[in-house]
This record gives C-alpha cells, structure tokens and sequence, in this order.
C-alpha cells in the first residue's frame, strides 16, 4: 500500500445518508467544515500572524463548477494534491478534479484576501469603508483582515480616511464599473455615529451613480440602534438609501438562538433577538421589493434546526437568506466548536435546498455557502 493510499485510509470517514447530492458537493461541503490538507510541496502561501493559512480552489467536473476557500488543516479528512480533492468515503476513495484558483490582482498568493476595495469573484466589487467595527463578534470574518493589516500595514482606524480613499477609488474607476460588475456592495463594520455611517452609505452610492454605474448596489450593515423598533424612522432610514441609488438592504442575523447569540455576539448587536429582525426585513421589502433584502446566516454555529427555522421564516418574508458555512479565521476562532457533525451538514444543505424550490429564492453560492 502506498504512503498516500495509508493516509486516505487512515483519515476515511462514513456519511449515513449523502441525500443524493453529488460526490462534487459532498466533497465541497466536507472541505468547508474541515479544511483540506495539502498533499502538495507547490502549493506557498504566506503566514501572517495567527491568520489560519487558506486557498482558493475551484471544483469542476462537467456542469458543476463552484469555487471554494478552505482552510489549511492537517488533521482534515480531505485532501488536495493539486490536480483533485481526495476522501475516503465508507470505504471508497473518491476523486473530485480541483485547481488552485489564483487571481493575478485579486489573491496573487491563491489565499483569500480581504480588504477595503477589491474584487469580489467574476462580476462584483466590494467597498469596505468602515474597515474596522465597533461589535468585533468573535467569528467575524474581519478578524483576518484586522490581522493581515496589523502585520502587513495598510488600512487606517480612521473611518473618515477609509470613506475618501473609497470615494478616490470610484472617481479614479468609477467609469468602468458598468461594464465590470453586475453587483457593488457596500460591506461595512459597522460605527456608532449613525447619521455618519447613513451619510456616507448615501454618498457612495449616489458617487457610483453619477459615475455611470447603473446595475444592483448592495448594502451591508448592522441595524443601528433608532430603526431597531421605531418603524417611522426604519422606513426612512430604507428610503433614503434607496434614493441613493441602494437596491438591496442587507444585515447579518448569522445566529438564530438567543443564548448561542449571547455567547459569540458583541456590543448592541448582541442584544438583538431573531424575532426583532423580522419586522425590519418587512419594512426593508416594502421599500426594496421582493427579494431585495437578504441576510446571512452562519451554520455550523448552533444547531441545524435553529438555522433551518430562520432561513425559513426569511424566505417567507421574501428576504433572500444566504447561509454560509461557519470556519475560523484565525486561531482563536479554532476554539468555537462546529456544532455537527458531516452528515447534518449534508441535511442542512438539502433541507435549503427544499426551501429554495418551495419558495422560488435567487442562489448565491459563494465561497462559503451552503448553497
């Protein structure tokens, strides 16, 4: 038996029920939760800090073509020698084709990459203009970014720099978006000036329209404190971002149950209930339209009946829930417990599927998602 053929059988596993999915998908799924392990000596990333190293790879096997970020980890059940992912799967060794996906401008190391401006997969763009957040929850994904920059440089504290380099960057590129991207989204940490963060949501919108961007504007931010049961001033606040030139409201739910909220979810966001979300998602239809007002969920943080029941109730609302797959960043994110084990993550994603059919929901499946 060859030293390869040793590993795959001493880190085999045994899925009860794979739902019929796809190998490709079981694959993409396992890898989302457990990270892969390189079998490879040509794959090199750099260590910044306590970022846990990840790459970027792309499966593809005839019509399925989805594009992941794993997380290095060695103790991974699966596993990528640079051509395929590799499991051993109630006994049988399994083969998926995969390359590493490496963006010359986007990730030229083929890790994930955050930052202020940057590409945000084939047809959209992201401007993180609050860099920093004044919640820090302890699974953010901003953890990685606030490390990278404590490492490498680059980004500022100052909100009000952030917000004009971003303003320079759409007065530099601004006429070329149309033609580039399909979606633009404004994805903030959040402050706690609201009339600031409203202010300056509004003019980078508006800046985008002026340029000649005509196509969808995405907002993402965390529900300030006057618009969380004052309807009133919650439809006002939507309607003049939609004045703007906003198209879709977004804010992350990302944990359903009170007490596992309490437990990982920092500053005012923390003391939001899942129940208080859904008179604003209302509002934010009634203003946006079906469909124009999405929310993310993390799974893997509680159980799957949780976030099963609240991607439910969004869809009921016609709010678009787009459900990722929890994985830690940096390495004191190691120490949150995914909840369950493979097999409920294979049932989740069919019971989204279900949902999706029943309601007819747009599918984002991005590099973290469930989908």
């Amino acid at each position: 038996m060859s030293v390869q053929s040793k590993r795959l059988t001493r880190f085999g596993i045994a899925l009860e029920n794979k739902h019929n999915l796809r190998i490709e998908e079981v694959m993409r799924l396992g890898v989302l939760r457990d990270g892969v392990q390189l079998l490879t000596t040509e794959i090199r990333f750099p260590i910044l800090g306590q970022v846990i190293p990840r790459i970027e790879i792309e499966l593809s096997n005839g019509v399925f073509r989805k594009k992941i970020t794993a997380r290095v980890n060695s103790d991974s059940p699966f596993m990528f020698d640079g051509e395929a992912l590799i499991a051993t799967i109630n006994g049988v060794t399994e083969h998926v084709p995969c390359r590493q996906f490496i963006d010359p401008d986007r990730a030229p190391t083929g890790m994930y990459n955050f930052g202020m401006t940057r590409k945000n997969g084939a047809r959209s763009f992201v401007f993180d203009h609050h860099v920093y957040c004044c919640y820090s929850c302890d699974y953010c994904f901003k953890e990685n970014e606030w490390e990278v920059m404590a490492i490498q440089g680059g980004g500022s504290t100052d909100y009000q720099s952030n917000f004009q380099e971003c303003l320079s960057y759409i007065e530099r590129n601004g006429h070329n978006f149309n033609s580039l991207y399909d979606i633009v989204w404004l994805c903030t940490g959040s402050i706690k000036d609201e009339a600031t963060e409203l202010e300056r949501h509004s003019a980078l919108a508006r800046r985008l329209r002026e340029a000649g961007y005509a196509h969808d504007i995405y907002l993402s931010q965390v529900v300030p404190p006057s618009v969380r049961n004052d309807r009133v001033r919650r439809i006002e606040y939507l309607t003049q971002l939609r004045e703007a030139g906003v198209t879709r409201f977004n804010t992350g739910v990302e944990i359903v149950g009170a007490e596992v909220r309490r437990k990982y979810i920092r500053g005012f966001k923390g003391t939001y209930v899942f129940s208080d979300y859904l008179p604003i998602f209302a509002d934010a239809v009634d203003v946006f339209g079906p469909f124009r007002a999405g929310s993310c969920l993390l799974t893997g943080m509680e159980p799957s009946d949780s976030t099963i029941a609240g991607l439910k109730a969004l869809a009921e609302l016609a709010v678009v829930p787009a459900p990722t797959v929890f994985t830690p960043f940096v390495t004191k994110q190691l120490a949150i417990p995914f909840c369950f084990d493979l097999d409920e993550l294979l049932d989740a994603h069919a019971r989204f599927h279900v949902l999706i059919k029943r309601h007819k929901l747009p599918v984002f499946s991005g590099v973290f998602s469930l989908a």
